[in-house]
């Protein structure tokens, strides 16, 4: 399995679309720029306020919704710093990049999410108080500036191992590189602060509190465009420590990560007085700096350098007074092109000579930089994900955080193994099994096309390289798959993903989004739309495309942007089509794409995330929109009754934070939204929400999927894995239980004009009642019983209309209990 997806990952490289300037493994931006647009930047104070208000909303919520983990587990995602308690090896701390913290106190046999509550579950970095390991500062903001480093409310601290957090300060830091608690005194914490990465900020620079946090000084500043990415500390004494600063912006169509101000500095008198090293150091712009001092010889510093396109390692055996370049020909690609992401390196604590450095790739010298070995890379990752970001020793045991979790190894990082117990996995989205629900499938940043048969939390495989985005079932064959990754390379398989081809060369000239947006048609699955900027079909499951619509977009300007972001189908009517894009617009269809109306007017220009049909009300469509807050709150969620000639904000009291993704209850016209803050539910239509994010916490939900007949709303997150709960929770009705066990349906498959038994082992001399539910939801037949335990039934609707072939759900339900079990029929 894993050669196919290698060979994947490489055919994605020769298909990569020519007209997106950005190569196929460069962490795209298109997350950001959809919270961005159309301002190019982000309100951090504003952003701070909404978060803070929507966890609680959570908190004090009526519904406290209890989700059911449904994983992966063993899949894993980006780790940003791991920490170990300095006299318990057992005790480790795991920061995921928009998870939280982890901690285990066995090894890694359990874990603890002890983060999930707090209103920012970014997590920069983490510091253990070594005079006091109960004490611990958690930094919120992920530095590495990937495709959307969520933002964080600054630095909070526990006295208590983690149980319980406390805010104590910088609200408007955006984004922590590192934090240092001074081991002389653990009164003063060091901390480099990011700032806001969309436009330039005072907040950046090296920050010291004196009284464990509780006040602030900004004890280095550059400028408002210079980041401070890393800070170290001398292990002898404590007044002296260095500090990286990095030049980085970003705008609409570029991205400076580069530039004269960044540098290295010292301090000899605790941070009151900085000297910029230059002696050695490269005299022309560089990148992201990272750092690292020798425990063993605090005379020797190690500079991890991203001179934009190479990377570079420079070695001082003098305290930083002077530097030599190593000889790092070997490391000139470490960084692939984005250089940005990375930044980390370490030195064994025992032993000077031996650095690692973390990129794309894993490198190990032994001999202070003359020489490199590779450890990891795409040739072994059936052993060790790439893209590293984090690392710490445990005596002669190496723990690795990457891209794919967390790794051990116990040969100096010659073999790896996975701990395989992290639900970590970051979703773009999310999709459910009609046939068999408890087949979930999803795509993942940086960990493929993925999905479960059995449903278990720990055995999720992967289906399709790169970075997997939509996928769909086939609801009347549960073999044939559609599954993408970036910027719209489409797949299909037929035998479960034994094999998957490309269908996708139709549009390989048009614009495309990074997440291309497609769906299958709700009685023809030999239907499907898929767009670019314009819309294509199929009428042959994908074995031919045409395009059937002209550019629905705002037009090229010459960029990656103005795509086609959702697009939707009624269930009631499928000739209605409503299509949205990354620039504000809509259109629909009500003749299956052979014209369109622009029904943009009435909604604010920001990215269309979702673009949603109701399952009841033909005429009754919704948009949601994304983008953070700046001097005006506006809604983020909109209502039309009239296909999108007007429409109403149903956002009622949502924090002004972005909506993601959106579905409604076909059974009783529930909303539910999945945000930038966690899962919102309104019964009465949007006028009031309720925060149902109960324990996954405050983590950005980015698809939602209903199996209607089996009552469940699945969502996936971006850091948490993907999460199920019984729809019964909002609704006060009896939960149900997907169960062969205790309905029995015979024969199972039935033919049309056949006759079956429905038998209800636990239901004998009671009274219950048996509904029938196609795919979308609807009631097809209601059946009553009275003092037996079978029924005899002819599939038939309420109107004694045969049923049509499919698949379909047998509720059974008594004054106490209600299960649910699936029957097909057949021709």
């Amino acid at each position: 399995t894993l050669s196919i997806v290698i060979v994947l990952i490489i055919n994605k490289v020769s298909n990569n679309n020519v007209n997106n300037k950005i190569l196929f493994d460069h962490p795209s931006d298109w997350m950001a720029y959809q919270r961005a647009y159309p301002y190019w930047g982000i309100n951090v104070k504003n952003y701070v306020e909404e978060m803070k208000k929507a966890i609680s909303l959570h908190r004090s919520s009526d519904t406290k919704a209890q989700w059911q983990l449904l994983g992966p587990t063993n899949i894993g995602g980006r780790i940003t710093d791991i920490e170990v308690h300095p006299n318990n090896p057992n005790l480790i701390y795991v920061a995921a990049a928009t998870g939280g913290i982890f901690k285990t106190t066995d090894n890694g046999q359990s874990w603890q999410n002890i983060f999930q509550n707090m209103p920012f579950i970014s997590i920069g970095d983490i510091a253990i108080d070594s005079n006091n390991p109960n004490i611990l500062y958690a930094g919120t903001g992920e530095a590495n500036a990937s495709s959307f480093s969520f933002l964080g409310g600054g630095v909070f601290k526990s006295v208590d191992g983690g149980q319980n957090w406390s805010f104590c300060g910088l609200p408007h830091s955006a984004y922590i590189g590192r934090i240092i608690v001074d081991k002389f005194n653990s009164q003063n914490i060091y901390v480099a602060a990011c700032g806001n990465l969309f436009s330039p900020s005072t907040e950046r620079g090296i920050y010291k509190s004196t009284n464990g946090g509780q006040t602030w000084q900004k004890i280095l500043f550059v400028t408002d465009s210079t980041s401070a990415i890393d800070i170290v500390q001398h292990p002898q004494n404590g007044q002296i420590l260095y500090a990286a600063m990095w030049e980085r912006i970003r705008g609409r169509n570029y991205r400076r990560s580069k530039g004269w101000s960044s540098g290295i500095y010292k301090t000899t008198d605790g941070g009151n007085n900085w000297v910029k090293l230059t002696n050695g150091l490269p005299n022309e712009e560089m990148g992201r700096i990272g750092l690292a001092i020798a425990p063993s010889n605090p005379q020797v510093l190690y500079a991890f350098i991203d001179m934009v396109p190479e990377a570079r390692v420079y070695k001082s055996i003098d305290g930083g007074n002077s530097w030599t370049r190593c000889l790092d020909s070997d490391l000139a690609d470490v960084n692939s092109n984005f250089g940005w992401y990375f930044g980390q390196i370490r030195v064994d604590p025992n032993n000077e000579n031996r650095i690692y450095v973390m990129g794309v790739d894993l490198y190990r010298s032994d001999d202070g930089g003359n020489s490199w070995i590779q450890l990891a890379g795409y040739y072994n990752m059936d052993m060790i994900h790439v893209d590293h970001h984090a690392m710490t020793f445990i005596g002669n045991t190496i723990l690795n955080g990457n891209d794919g979790g967390l790794y051990v190894s116990n040969d100096l990082g010659e073999n790896w193994e996975k701990i395989n117990n992290l639900p970590i996995t970051q979703f773009y989205d999310i999709e459910i099994d009609y046939i068999y629900p408890e087949r979930i499938y999803g795509g993942t940043q940086d960990n493929f096309s993925i999905g479960t048969v059995t449903g278990n939390v720990d055995d999720w495989i992967a289906f399709l390289g790169g970075d997997g985005f939509y996928t769909v079932v086939d609801y009347t064959n549960s073999n044939v798959i559609y599954m993408e990754y970036q910027w719209g390379n489409l797949h299909k398989t037929t035998d479960w993903g034994f094999n998957m081809y490309d269908i996708s060369t139709y549009w390989e000239n048009d614009r495309t989004n990074w997440s291309s947006p497609y769906v299958i048609h709700p009685t023809n699955p030999q239907i499907l739309y898929f767009g670019t900027y314009r819309l294509w079909k199929t009428e042959d499951a994908g074995e031919t495309w045409f395009p059937i619509s002209n550019d629905l977009t705002l037009g090229n300007d010459g960029s990656s942007w103005h795509t086609i972001s959702t697009i939707a189908i009624s269930s009631i009517n499928p000739n209605i089509l409503v299509i949205g894009t990354d620039d504000g617009k809509v259109h629909v269809s009500t003749d299956g794409g052979l014209s369109y109306q622009d029904r943009s007017n009435g909604l604010p220009n920001r990215w269309i995330t979702r673009v949603v049909c109701d399952p009841n009300q033909s005429n009754r469509i919704y948009a949601t929109v994304s983008g953070f807050r700046w001097d005006e709150p506006y809604p983020h969620v909109f209502r039309s009754d009239n296909l999108g000639i007007t429409w109403t904000p149903v956002s009622g009291n949502l924090p002004n934070i972005p909506v993601n993704t959106m579905v409604v209850d076909p059974l009783n016209g529930n909303l539910f939204v999945g945000t930038d803050a966690g899962v919102f539910f309104s019964s009465n239509g949007g006028q009031t929400w309720s925060g149902v994010s109960g324990n996954i916490g405050n983590v950005p939900v980015v698809s939602m999927k209903i199996h209607a007949p089996t009552r469940k709303l699945v969502v996936g997150t971006y850091g948490l894995s993907a999460w199920g709960i019984d729809l019964g929770t909002f609704t006060n009705e009896n939960i149900n239980a997907y169960s062969s066990d205790i309905v029995k349906i015979f024969p199972n498959p039935i033919n049309q004009n056949s006759t079956c038994t429905i038998q209800y082992i636990t239901g004998k001399w009671s009274v219950w009642k048996v509904a029938i539910y196609d795919t979308n939801g609807k009631i097809c037949k209601e059946l009553n019983a009275m003092f037996t335990d079978v029924i005899q039934w002819t599939p038939s609707d309420n109107n004694n209309q045969p049923l049509k072939p499919g698949v379909y759900y047998v509720h059974v339900q008594d004054k106490n209990n209600k299960y649910v079990s699936k029957i097909i029929i057949s021709n």
